[in-house]
């Protein structure tokens, strides 16, 4: 029995053609959290994009942001973080001075980046998104870093990330530094401990690649006819793209709904 699903947001949930979430798929969630079923949101995304974007249609039982580096209730309230140490922050502070490459630092607050070019622009209009404001850092602990680099770009750059974090891709442009031990599993962990689910009690939606451990870890994992392949081969189950009713599909391929 499904007793969690977890939602990626962008090309899953939120249609980036249409700009806006399905109300079929609205629907569709309603109807699950009628029947008892929890619904949270697993995105790499910082909770003050999400203000930005057609999402709140939704009432979510909780919020993964960040990759799992930061969960938030039902409210929007922090309920668990997982910044980096001192160590990796001053290796991703040298990296976002030194301007190797575009840089963006992710605080529990803001979003800021040391430089702006052509790759930043294609990622954040990808994602309907504003570039994030040039800024320098001030303090603050930072929870997640995003590195604008092309698929070509990534290999030569693994060369600068500190040790114990990973890349996880979420575009062609689009790079998110992460935790080694990070991840949106991390955050489904937490809630799945908070409300007493098990990880064979849970349902999971993506497309990118910063979803596969999602996918792999759910009980059924569903990638949307839109995911790139490496998603689809790790998935349980294919579904329809976000532009053809594919949450909703797949919920009633379930019998969900």
């Amino acid at each position: 029995m499904i007793k969690a699903i977890f939602f990626d947001v962008d090309g899953t949930l939120l249609s980036h053609t249409t700009k806006r979430i399905s109300q079929d798929t609205v629907q569709a969630v309603r109807t699950l959290q009628d029947q008892g079923i929890r619904i949270f949101m697993a995105t790499g995304r910082h909770s003050t994009e999400l203000d930005q974007l057609p999402v709140h249609d939704i009432r979510f039982d909780g919020y993964i942001t960040l990759n799992g580096q930061l969960c938030l209730d039902n409210r929007g309230n922090v309920i668990y973080g997982a910044p980096f140490n001192e160590s990796i922050t001053d290796k991703l502070l040298f990296a976002f001075c030194e301007r190797r490459y575009p840089l963006a630092l992710v605080e529990s607050d803001r979003i800021y980046i040391n430089y702006v070019n052509d790759t930043v622009c294609k990622a954040q209009q990808s994602i309907s998104t504003p570039v994030p404001e040039i800024s320098t850092y001030k303090g603050g602990q930072i929870y997640q870093a995003t590195a604008f680099l092309t698929r070509q770009e990534e290999t030569e750059a693994e060369k600068f990330i500190p040790s114990g974090c990973r890349f996880a891709r979420w575009c062609d442009n689009g790079v998110d530094i992460i935790s080694e031990q990070g991840g949106k599993v991390e955050g489904i962990k937490y809630f799945c401990d908070l409300y007493g689910i098990s990880l064979n009690e849970i349902m999971a939606f993506g497309d990118a690649e910063n979803d596969i451990d999602m996918l792999k870890t759910a009980e059924i994992g569903v990638a949307m006819g839109n995911a790139v392949e490496c998603v689809r081969k790790c998935a349980d189950y294919v579904t329809s793209d976000v532009d053809n009713g594919g949450i909703v599909k797949a919920l009633r391929y379930f019998h969900l709904i």
